[in-house]
């Protein structure tokens, strides 16, 4: 008898579990996966407002959900890989970037490549997302 409690238990945790979903800064659940879709650019970076010199193109990623792919500009190398989201966790691990080195941008693109690296956690507020390790990493806003 205490056999069968279990299989019961199990797809009762898995059932619990499965139905987890993002919720947004005004505490609307939804699927989140799909929110993150399109394109983002950076508006904030460790805290500061994020601004590049004039003819520069700002950092931004390209957000695939449903393939759980990005791809974007770091500021001075395109980059691109895997991401991956689960609930308000998320994560840029292996990414890849083509290898040039640019004297004027080099250090917002490795700080940026940087931030995503750290990244563990996600909020979707009015059209930013918010990117966190214990702290605010950066913030992206949606392109228009």
């Amino acid at each position: 008898m205490k056999m069968t409690r279990f299989p019961l238990l199990a797809a009762a945790l898995g059932l619990v579990l499965s139905a987890h979903t993002c919720q947004t800064k005004d505490g609307a659940q939804g699927d989140a996966k799909g929110q993150l879709e399109g394109k983002w650019v950076l508006a904030e970076l460790n805290g500061k407002a994020a601004s590049m010199s004039e003819g520069k193109e700002m950092p931004y990623l390209m957000i695939d959900s449903l393939a759980q792919q990005v791809n974007g500009f770091a500021g001075c190398n395109r980059m691109f890989g895997p991401m991956r989201v689960w609930g308000d966790s998320i994560s840029f691990a292996h990414l890849a970037a083509t290898r040039m080195y640019c004297v004027e941008t080099q250090a917002m693109e490795d700080e940026f490549m940087k931030a995503l690296n750290e990244a563990r956690t996600y909020l979707l507020r009015d059209g930013e997302i918010v990117l966190r390790n214990n702290a605010v990493l950066m913030v992206l806003r949606k392109a228009q």
